[in-house]
């Protein structure tokens, strides 16, 4: 058995390519959300959803079963073979964002979703898992940081590209192009991909007697330490925020600085990539770097960044000029990003070779039902609260379908639905922003025991002696 000393099992030019067709795979899951997300104003004005029906579907509709279907899957991943779950996974996302192309109705494109969520499970255990088998603790959230590089590839080209067919094509056409490329990833992925020994990269490697410990006893070894509470709670509330301002913020571009869909697209293309790909790196390799100083800068470094995150959001949502929103939206973004890849790499850090997949999960749990299911619902719930408040001429949904004056009405209805849209999806985000304030208070409590927390390992019970047995 290999050790982190000894030579690698794969080389070099493998891992090279694991992580490229792994940073693909995240960049097609990013492109299909924020594509989605650059379209929500066509698809809302096409087949008039209030901004609700757009929040459960980028939100609970995506997330339930992505979250629901974590749990098997990295039990799975315990045992069976990653890189074809990887595989196939990959192929059922490609099939269900395709089928998204053809939905005529709120029920169809929610279903087709939750399509999309169960495929997309299968980048989250199996991948962590997987990546703790080819790289040692120390390396982790750099290489987190390399696959979730992929999340601003994809958000620019998804963005970008979604916009622009929206506005010129069809909303439908995004999703055809996606699906497509996610089959043949897939297959490709199934053909190359190789399946490594578990606790290679471990200190002490697993023997073949240690078997993959229950969930329940996972789930107490990991809720024991009180540091991953506080880090779980900080990541559920980071990703809310995240989540609920990535779905919107094209539609915010639309409604409060009255621009096309296609131009809105870029500009969220030019906010999310920047941002994103800058906080990441921060997050990972800065993060990696203060760590050999003290464990503390994994949670230290997200709450200093969501604490710098929340006032800049609050002023960006509140500029007058588009210019100026986009100069402090992209700072407020690259500062948020910042606790991303840390927790990813606390996950595996807390526990050892045969439980991560496990422990991965707990925090796809948190970032998929809470982050990416009650982010974009609230936000949509919120919006429609807030705009039929704003809405001063009678009852906001009857007058405002899809959030505009039907064809043909008075400039006055025109302009007065215009504005209560706009009032409502700017002051519900501005309220998600806060949440980023909550959250830097959990990791500045998780630094209290981080530390401990690390240094304690899992210890199997020992075997009971039977009457058989001969005592020593």
């Amino acid at each position: 058995m290999a050790s982190p000393s000894s030579s690698p099992v794969f080389s070099k030019g493998y891992r090279v390519w694991l992580l490229i067709l792994l940073v693909v795979i995240n960049a097609l899951n990013l492109a299909d959300r924020q594509g989605l997300a650059a379209s929500v104003q066509a698809i809302k004005l096409d087949l008039k959803f209030t901004d609700s029906q757009l929040g459960l579907i980028q939100g609970l509709g995506f997330a339930i079963f992505y979250t629901l279907m974590g749990l098997p899957l990295a039990r799975l991943a315990e045992r069976a073979s990653r890189t074809k779950i990887i595989a196939g996974c990959v192929a059922l996302f490609g099939i269900m964002v395709a089928l998204c192309s053809t939905a005529k109705s709120f029920l169809g494109l929610l279903l087709f979703r939750v399509g999309v969520g169960v495929g997309d499970a299968g980048f989250g255990t199996p991948v962590a898992s997987l990546i703790g088998d080819h790289y040692t603790m120390e390396k982790r959230a750099s290489v987190m940081s390399i696959i979730w590089l992929g999340a601003p590839i994809g958000v620019v080209c998804g963005t970008a590209g979604a916009g622009y067919l929206a506005q010129y094509v069809s909303w439908r056409a995004s999703f055809l192009v996606i699906g497509s490329l996610a089959v043949l990833v897939a297959i490709v992925a199934f053909l190359t991909f190789r399946e490594p020994v578990r606790g290679t990269c471990d200190p002490e490697p697993l023997t073949h007697a240690e078997s993959p410990p229950s969930t329940w006893v996972v789930f107490r070894f990991l809720f024991a330490k009180r540091s991953m509470w506080h880090v779980l709670i900080g990541c559920s509330l980071a990703a809310t925020s995240m989540n609920a301002i990535g779905q919107f913020l094209s539609a915010f571009l639309v409604r409060d600085y009255h621009m096309g869909i296609a131009a809105a697209g870029r500009l969220l293309a030019m906010i999310a990539g920047a941002a994103m790909a800058s906080g990441l790196v921060v997050g990972g390799f800065g993060v990696d770097w203060a760590g050999r100083l003290d464990k503390r800068w994994y949670v230290w470094g997200p709450a200093v960044g969501l604490a710098i995150a929340a006032p800049l959001f609050l002023f960006g949502f509140n500029q007058s000029v588009v210019a100026s929103a986009v100069v402090l939206l992209i700072a407020a973004h690259l500062c948020m990003f910042v606790y991303y890849a840390p927790s990813l790499a606390l996950a595996q850090n807390m526990v050892g070779a045969n439980m991560r997949a496990s422990s991965a999960f707990v925090v796809s749990l948190v970032l998929g039902l809470v982050g990416i299911g009650l982010g974009p619902t609230i936000v949509g719930v919120l919006s429609d609260q807030f705009a039929m408040h704003a809405f001063a001429l009678g009852a906001f949904k009857a007058m405002c379908p899809g959030g505009a004056a039907p064809h043909g009405s008075p400039q006055a209805l025109v302009a007065a639905c215009g504005d209560a849209s706009a009032t409502g999806i700017r002051d519900a985000l501005m309220v998600m922003s806060l949440l980023c304030l909550w959250a830097a208070l959990h990791y500045v409590l998780a630094g209290r025991d981080l530390r401990r927390d690390l240094d304690t390992h899992y210890q199997p019970a020992a075997p009971a002696l039977d009457a058989t047995t001969p005592a020593l």
